[in-house]
């Protein structure tokens, strides 16, 4: 066999650190599936999945002990390690739809838990569109009672969900910005409970029905706003921007428009399979290049690297040159550790990198929607 079957699981792996799971649960998984004597897909994914429902036991039984007690931090972080372990489990590209679906129903249940426990006040919300109700979040950075909050936008892309976005929303909420941290087309409850698939004519429904939601909200501004997104969801943030001109500010993290980037570029688990099909609309790959659409204004601040392997330097550079206002760059040199040729991921990059970038992204954002320093 050319590749370790740890090194198939990069993806994995680099989303789920991301994500903040445990270092050390993580190696301690990958050792189980290093002793996997079958080569099989199905056996891998086994172990992967109940060696994270061990720990999910385990972090459980911490957090409802710390809650009797009345504990509130310890509570609050063993409710936080329980999400990041069913998040774990969501990351795996199971073919059985039924089981996506009750994995990430447990996802979504454990992080309701965890936000109860938050300081902050995180508020569930619904956003009517055309293409349907697009679950999300607001993060505030506080209790959540007062108004004319500063509002960032997050997004991420294909295979995300509104409860991994927390990580883009918890540097803006240290700065006092709230944040909407929506399940965009195709992603987390969106596509799971509402069956709103992936693409263009779904995306700019999308777009629309967030800028009228933060407009009527009572405590959000909608002129200071900005947008925020990683991966897909870079390219998401862009065309936000574009089709809202009071944003401010938007900041793109090695954002991907797939007409950018080259087809044969796409790794196969997002091209086929039933899972990758189901968040699809039928017209996906075509209607998409309505994200290419027009330019903005707003200051702009992209991320990108030169072993970002679905985005060329060059085609990445296509995204900046299309903002028309004052715009920076940074170029991320440093080589991927969670790489092999098979698995490199468009988001491996940005997610090594993602514990240093982020404050730059946040401070960004914060100098143009709050002006002062934090």
């Amino acid at each position: 066999m050319k590749w370790a079957i740890r090194d198939l699981l990069n993806p994995v792996a680099t989303r789920s650190l991301l994500y903040g799971a445990d270092p050390f649960d993580l190696e301690a998984i990958l050792k189980k599936i290093d002793n996997v004597k079958v080569k099989s897909g199905k056996q891998i994914q086994a172990v992967w999945l109940d060696e994270w429902h061990a720990k999910i036991d385990r972090y459980s039984e911490l957090r409802d002990k710390a809650e009797k007690e009345g504990n509130k931090i310890s509570a609050r972080e063993y409710a936080k390690m329980v999400t990041q372990c069913h998040y774990a489990c969501f990351m795996i590209n199971i073919e059985d739809l039924e089981h996506k679906t009750e994995i990430y129903k447990d996802l979504e249940e454990s992080y309701r838990r965890y936000a109860k426990l938050c300081k902050n006040k995180i508020e569930y919300v619904e956003i009517d569109t055309k293409a349907g109700k697009i679950p999300a979040y607001i993060h505030y950075p506080d209790s959540g009672r007062k108004t004319d909050y500063p509002v960032a936008v997050t997004y991420s892309g294909i295979g995300s969900c509104k409860e991994e976005l927390e990580m883009l929303a918890a540097p803006l909420n240290e700065r006092g910005i709230a944040v909407i941290t929506p399940d965009m087309p195709g992603a987390g409850a969106a596509i799971i409970h509402n069956n709103i698939k992936c693409g263009g004519k779904q995306l700019e429904a999308a777009f629309d029905g967030i800028t009228k939601f933060i407009k009527n909200h009572s405590k959000l501004n909608e002129k200071n706003l900005a947008n925020f997104g990683l991966c897909m969801g870079g390219g998401y943030a862009f065309r936000a921007t574009v089709k809202n001109p009071k944003a401010k500010a938007c900041v793109s993290l090695f954002p991907l428009l797939m007409h950018f980037a080259s087809i044969d570029n796409i790794p196969l688990w997002m091209k086929r399979g039933k899972w990758s099909s189901y968040q699809y609309a039928d017209d996906y790959f075509e209607g998409m290049a309505v994200l290419e659409e027009g330019t903005h204004k707003a200051d702009f601040l992209m991320v990108y690297s030169s072993d970002d392997n679905w985005m060329t330097p060059e085609a990445s550079k296509k995204i900046l040159d299309k903002a028309t206002g004052y715009k920076e760059s940074i170029h991320i040199e440093d080589k991927p550790a969670y790489v092999s040729e098979e698995t490199i991921m468009h988001a491996m990059p940005v997610g090594e990198q993602y514990h240093w970038v982020k404050h730059i992204a946040a401070d960004f954002i914060a100098a143009r929607l709050i002006g002062g320093k934090k």
